[in-house]
Formats: C-alpha cells, structure tokens, sequence
C-alpha cells in the first residue's frame, strides 16, 4: 500500500514538474524575429518590447549610404525562430564617422609609413617622388596638397598622400606586369616599385559593388614591356573586368572595349 502511494506521488510530482518546467521554457512556443533594419533604438526598443524581446546595440560604425542613428545588422536576422526574452543585439549606424589620429610616418621608409598608416585605419594615397639621398624615405605628408600636422585627427579610412626620396639621381623603375592582379594586389604591386595607381577603368561586365570588389586587370597603360621603364612617381591606369574570357587572353590579344567603362 505505501509503495503504490509512493509510485503515484513521484508520479504525480514528475507530471507538475515536467509542466512547470514546459511553461517557465515556454516549451514549442517560439516565433519569428521581427526585422529591426531602418529603425531607430528607441523604435527598435519598442519592438522587442513587443514581441517579448531583450535587444543590445552591440557595435557602432560610420557607413555613409546609411541614415545615421538607424539600425543596419542584426544578430539573429529577421525570420529566425527563437522564444521570449532572447536577446536581439543591434548594430547601429554611427551619427558621426569615426576620426582616427594620424601617426607618425616622416623619416620613415614607405613600407614602415604604410604600415602605420593602416594599423590606424588610414590608407596610403598618392606618391610624390623628390630628389633625395635617401631612397623611399618619407619626407613629407599632405591631404587634398595641404600640409597635414602630426597627431591631426582624420576620418577613418581617408587617403594620405606621401613625399618620398627618389634618391639624387633621375632614377627610373620597370613597369610591373599587373594582369590578372585584383585592385588591392595592383596597388602594392606599384608602390613597391615606385609607381602610383592611376585611373581605374571597369569594362561593361561590371554592373554591381560586388562585381568592381572581384574585378581584375585585362589591361594596362602604360603596358608592361621588358626593358620598359618610367620615373618614379609616373601614374599606371588599369582596366578591370569579371570577364573571365578576358582574363584568359594576354593583353595585347585583346580588342578594348570602350564602351560603357566606368572610370574612376
């Protein structure tokens, strides 16, 4: 008689447990994450209160397409299925774009100046070659031709253009072979060697963002010819393309196509 009252009471203990534990899960009770992309954090606040949801902005960042202050990612996306109380987190874009400061970067080589310009989140712009007995040492740095004094705060991702010793004699370097390089590859390819990256010319197969990002060299001017040299500083302006043909055929066997390219 007591074993049978025991079994019926675990029994009866195990049912309410397994329903409090279902209710307090909300056990196959779950719905989709609204879409929170466009609104603002107090509007995205007001949806997750809503539906049940906890959300936290997570990252903020500049990006200039974007309507400042709104929301651009989210994490999970629209659509997914989650449960009540989930956290939704947010990235927002930035009101204001982010400034970095500018380091140090005369009396350095190039390569030393690049590098400290990208670990700052600054780009390496343009080239000025000057007579100097030091070889690809940075004399001088400017943005838009001014003079740019050390530590000035700059917009994250803006172009430094550079002064760099040619040495003291009319010295001239051999124009690189840039077929086939994407356009990050081509850049340091060039300044490797002296030379700077002129206009970027897209073929017609270029239609999209995405398409300009894997677009590669079919051709190039001034072209590469063993023995062909240029002073330090001369522009190299490339065509790119998605064309695969084209990236299959050397560049002198190439018709150029001039319609529709987008210069740049």
């Amino acid at each position: 008689m007591h074993l049978s009252l025991i079994i019926v009471a675990f029994a009866i203990i195990t049912y309410l447990t397994l329903l409090m534990l279902k209710v307090y899960t909300h056990h196959g009770k779950s719905f989709e994450v609204p879409n929170f992309i466009g609104l603002t954090e107090a509007d995205a606040s007001t949806v997750a209160k809503q539906k049940k949801l906890r959300y936290e902005v997570y990252d903020s960042v500049f990006v200039p397409e974007a309507i400042p202050g709104t929301v651009i990612v989210q994490y999970p996306e629209r659509g997914y299925r989650v449960k009540q109380k989930r956290t939704i987190y947010l990235t927002m874009s930035a009101i204001q774009p982010e400034k970095v400061m500018l380091p140090h970067v005369v009396n350095v080589s190039l390569r030393e100046a690049e590098s400290r310009l990208v670990n700052a989140g600054l780009q390496l712009g343009r080239l000025e070659y000057r007579p100097n007995e030091y070889r690809m040492l940075v004399m001088d740095k400017s943005l838009h031709g001014m003079p740019l004094p050390d530590d000035t705060m700059l917009i994250k991702g803006t172009s430094v253009d550079l002064v760099v010793g040619k040495g003291l004699s009319n010295e001239v370097t051999q124009i690189p072979d840039l077929f086939s390089y994407a356009i990050k590859d081509a850049k340091l390819a060039l300044y490797a060697v002296g030379l700077n990256l002129g206009a970027l010319i897209y073929d017609n197969s270029c239609y999209s963002y995405d398409d300009s990002i894997r677009a590669r060299v079919w051709k190039q001017n001034p072209r590469f010819e063993a023995g062909s040299y240029r002073e330090l500083g001369t522009s190299v302006d490339i065509w790119l393309t998605v064309d695969e043909e084209k990236l299959y055929v050397e560049p002198e066997e190439i018709i150029p196509d001039t319609e529709n390219e987008n210069i740049f």
